[in-house]
């Protein structure tokens, strides 16, 4: 009987620890393909549209391609049933777009100009002809934001570049979105400009405390847990563009009622292909 037993009982003990090591390894990777894909929404835009016939009819199965123009990042998606199509994570940055089916004339759009969190879609109307004509648009596309209701402010690679800046401070630019107020002199127990990093600053938004406003930077937190401020901005050579999203909010972000200021660098642009 013990030797009948024994080998049912180690083999027992052996499937059980097989199990909770795929188990746990499962685990693992749910939490890194997660954290990768918050990481891309942090830092990226998101560009959707419908590919439409002359007459108006939805077109499917059509052959949708985007190019950025500065890193060749190249991504291709088909057009759903009703023609709609939806590029959910893309790095900042001016897009050349392709659309391809049989039938019709190739489709070419440039100069579409994602900016950081942007939720943008774009009408695509194809005309009858051969794969081989190319109807080409290249007049700055006309972006309609359509998918997402958030309402904050964009401050891009030129602002930061061509504003004046007091001691190369970017983090001050956040000021220019409509209500928000600078209320670091009101925290002088806390050590006024500058708690304790250089550059910290108290910002009220839409009348939230200063602790409401969550700074992200190239989609990691970027906040001073001890006074509940923001960590010192990059240096403004480094920083492609923020915003400040103050009103309806995605779920995503959290962390903080008065505002979200996302931050994102030059180099995390170039990293994202």
């Amino acid at each position: 009987m013990r030797l009948l037993f024994r080998p049912s009982w180690k083999s027992s003990r052996t499937q059980f620890t097989r199990t909770l090591t795929n188990v746990v390894l499962a685990v693992v990777g749910v939490v890194l393909l997660s954290e990768s894909s918050l990481v891309a929404q942090f830092t990226t835009a998101s560009l959707g549209g419908t590919v439409m016939d002359p007459s108006g009819a939805a077109v499917p199965n059509a052959k949708v391609e985007v190019r950025n123009k500065d890193t060749a990042l190249t991504r291709s998606v088909e057009s759903a049933a009703d023609g709609g199509f939806l590029f959910s994570s893309l790095p900042v940055g001016t897009y050349r777009m392709t659309v391809e089916k049989g039938g019709f004339a190739t489709y070419v759009q440039d100069g579409i100009e994602l900016t950081l969190n942007q939720a943008a879609s774009v009408p695509v109307v194809l005309k009858v002809g051969q794969a081989t004509e190319e109807i080409t648009v290249t007049a700055n596309a006309e972006l309609v934001v359509s998918r997402d209701a958030t309402v904050g402010q964009l401050v891009d690679q030129k602002r930061v570049a061509d504003l004046p800046l007091n001691g190369r401070q970017a983090q001050s630019l956040v000021f220019l979105a409509a209500g928000t107020v600078d209320v670091t002199d009101n925290y002088c127990g806390l050590g006024c400009h500058g708690g304790v990093y250089p550059g910290e600053q108290q910002a009220s938004v839409n009348g939230a405390g200063p602790g409401q406003v969550n700074y992200q930077l190239d989609g990691a937190p970027h906040n001073d847990t001890y006074l509940n401020m923001n960590l010192p901005f990059p240096n403004p050579d480094a920083v492609q563009e923020f915003t400040l999203q103050r009103e309806n909010m995605s779920a995503e972000f959290g962390g903080a009622s008065g505002g979200v200021v996302n931050i994102v660098t030059k180099y995390c642009r170039s990293e994202l292909r």
